[in-house]
């Protein structure tokens, strides 16, 4: 038998009041299942929003499949949990009364994802106009606030879980605050917060130096490349920054964010079908809050050279003739001087 004061410190049980799990040492885990699918529940179904062009909200958790739990070992927390969710969605437009519908698929949430790389795909169940602009509100607003919830999780887990498997101590700075949670750096750009920070307006808004009646603006141009050539213009960082003389943030996926012109413009990406369509969600910062128009480009191939049409919807009446300008000057003259795209096929 050791004397007193010469044996092993992982069983001092002085240290601990109760004498259990001296020091954290031994194994103990907590089932995190069941309470995080009402953390789900509870969440995702409080989203909803609400702007110019109608409302939106989430129904229904229609499926949530994976499991949960968070373990302890030598005094270190381990996290491990691995979902997949699917959201109903249904709001109306401000044009129709129809109740649309359609759907969100969040996969991959995991302890080895972050919110920001975990897949977050959106579906319509029903063609039509109405039904298409609803589900690009859900994309560009929604999916964002789904992200914030994922984060939400993994600080739930720690607070609400950590503190089951790890017992206090009378040592300080032994508790769970101090025990990080096991997930990659986030990373997240200043665009991509302010996206995931931003809401649609609930009406037309007017303030005093700008009254918010909408307009559409249509713009078509000619350019002597082809159709992938031009449409790389629109979704290529490398070659956005050389036209916009590296002013260019691009993350040139679904529900990727971009900043240009030193945030003069900024927005986010909604669909990209190349080299066809690129559909985004586009503001100018002069602009008053929350207020976004919508950017349809479409690339048709002529035979010897490519013809671009841009259709945009939701413009602030007062900033029409700016809007159309800027397009021509800061994207179809600049993307001309710069590739050749004006004199010759490249």
């Amino acid at each position: 038998m050791a004397l007193w004061g010469q044996g092993d410190k992982r069983w001092i049980v002085e240290e601990r009041a109760d004498a259990k799990n001296v020091n954290n040492w031994h194994w103990s885990e907590a089932d995190a299942s069941p309470a995080s699918k009402k953390f789900f529940d509870k969440e995702f179904l409080a989203l909803s929003l609400t702007g110019t062009e109608g409302s939106v909200r989430i129904s229904e958790v229609t499926t949530c499949t994976g499991e949960a739990s968070v373990s302890n070992r030598k005094g270190k927390v381990i996290y491990f949990f691995e979902w997949k969710i699917v959201l109903k969605w249904c709001g109306k437009t401000s044009m129709s009364n129809d109740n649309i519908t359609g759907s969100i698929t969040i996969e991959n949430v995991s302890e080895e994802n972050t919110s920001d790389e975990v897949d977050i795909e959106t579906k319509q169940n029903k063609d039509g106009k109405e039904h298409t602009k609803l589900r690009n509100m859900v994309k560009a607003q929604m999916v964002p606030q789904c992200r914030n919830v994922i984060k939400d999780y993994i600080m739930y887990l720690q607070t609400e879980f950590g503190k089951k498997v790890i017992l206090p101590t009378d040592k300080p700075g032994q508790d769970i605050n101090s025990v990080p949670v096991k997930a990659k750096p986030t990373g997240v750009n200043s665009i991509k917060k302010q996206m995931e920070e931003a809401s649609i307006a609930a009406k037309p808004v007017k303030t005093e130096s700008v009254d918010c009646k909408m307009v559409d603006l249509d713009l078509k141009d000619t350019f002597k490349c082809t159709k992938m050539d031009l449409y790389e213009c629109f979704i290529n960082p490398g070659k956005m920054n050389a036209y916009f003389h590296g002013a260019a943030q691009v993350d040139p996926r679904e529900s990727g964010s971009f900043s240009l012109l030193g945030g003069a413009i900024s927005g986010t990406y909604l669909e990209v079908y190349p080299p066809n369509t690129i559909l985004m969600q586009w503001r100018f910062k002069d602009w008053p809050k929350d207020v976004y128009s919508s950017v349809k480009l479409t690339f048709k191939d002529t035979g010897n050279a490519t013809d671009l049409e841009l259709h945009q919807e939701g413009i602030p009446q007062s900033f029409k003739e700016q809007i159309k300008e800027g397009w021509q000057k800061y994207y179809f003259n600049s993307i001309k001087m710069t590739f050749g795209y004006g004199s010759g096929l490249s």
